[in-house]
Order: structure tokens, then sequence, then C-alpha cells
């Protein structure tokens, strides 16, 4: 006569089971949660314009994906549209004060979108209206032409910046007067304020694009 072995599943076994089913849910909602913050903090985010100060080339109310990974891997290019953290006061103690404040949390700060000018060691030259660059490969200068522009615009604002390591000057392309709070009025921007580059116009969809660096 055969035995036959009957196991039975005890409560202990049933615990063990559960516990390994409950630890495996917790495992997938953890990498979830990650996989979710550095996409957002390190790779995209959403903005939304706010004001007049970069027309004609971007308007009230549309909504940017700002690619934060191109600066995570290289450095803004003259030219690029940046979203960054108005430097004032209580901003630049707040996102100076550690990296968490720095990569993750608003504070008192307030983005704004502006187009980078001037790139670390170069200096502006803003002269009748026009705007010049020199640098090293141009150490006599050269006057930016700025596509982007209405036609006809002058830029306001005499005056003389260079721009030290890490440091960038930000224009707004709307040129016309009081239009653009910018490098003109509150000076450099730092590169640990700049959040990222505009990358798509996402809304309205009728305006949806890919945006481009304009060539100078």
């Amino acid at each position: 006569m055969t035995e036959k072995n009957n196991h039975f599943e005890t409560s202990a076994d049933l615990d063990r089971g559960s516990g390994g089913l409950i630890w495996e849910i917790v495992k997938t909602i953890g990498f979830l949660l990650l996989a979710i913050v550095i996409f957002r903090f390190y790779i995209l985010q959403p903005f939304m314009v706010k004001g007049i100060s970069m027309e004609p080339n971007f308007h009230e109310n549309q909504y940017l994906v700002v690619n934060e990974l191109s600066y995570n891997l290289g450095s803004p290019k003259r030219g690029d549209a940046v979203v960054f953290k108005h430097p004032e006061p209580a901003c630049n103690d707040f996102v100076n004060s550690n990296y968490i404040n720095r990569v993750f949390l608003q504070g008192p700060c307030i983005n704004y979108i502006k187009r980078v000018i001037g790139l670390p060691g170069e200096t502006v030259v803003i002269k009748d209206g026009k705007v010049y660059i020199k640098n090293s490969e141009n150490p006599e200068g050269f006057e930016l032409k700025e596509s982007y522009i209405v036609p006809g615009l002058q830029t306001l604002g005499n005056q003389t910046r260079t721009i030290g390591k890490n440091e960038f000057f930000v224009l707004g392309d709307n040129r016309e007067p009081n239009a653009s709070s910018d490098s003109r009025e509150w000076g450099i921007l730092p590169r640990t304020h700049i959040v990222g580059k505009a990358w798509i116009i996402l809304y309205p969809f009728n305006q949806a694009e890919l945006l481009k660096r304009p060539g100078y």
C-alpha cells in the first residue's frame, strides 16, 4: 500500500507568502516613484508662458515641455530659450542653500523664460540699439544678428557686461520698451538657476512644434 504525502499549508506559510507579495508591491511602487522623480526633475518638465517678454516667438498661456536632460549633460548654447529661476535675493539664498532646494523645490523663486545671448567668458555690449559679442575668437566684437526679434526693433539699455564662469547673459525676444525684465535690468544669470531649455510647444495644439536653436 502506497503512502500518500499530503502537504498542508500552515498559517506560517500563508504569512510568508503574503509578506512576499506585499514586499514585491512595495518595491514596484518604489521603483515607479523613483522613475517619476528622475523623469520630472532630471529629464523633462512642463512650463506655462506668462507675459509678453518672449513675443513674437512665445505667447501667453502656451504650454511648453522643458528639456532638463540636455543641461545635465552639457551647457546652454547661444540662442537657447531657457527656463530659469529668477535670480532675485530671496531666490538666490534659497537656491544656493543646498542641492535639494536647487533641484527639487520651488521655494520663493519665480520661473522666467529668456534667450541666451552671452556665454561664460564673453563680453556683451549693447550700444546704439544693437547687441555685440566679444570673445576669444572675436576680440574686437561682432554684431549679433537676431532673426527671432521683430525687424527694426532696437535693443535698449546701453551697457557692457563681462560674463564670468558658469554665468550667462539673457534677453527677452520682445525688445519693445519695458517688455522684458532680463539681464539688462537685473544682471547676469547664474548657471545654478537654469532649469532647462524650451524644447517643444505642446499647447495650443495648432501651435505645437519642436523648437530649434537659431543660427547667427
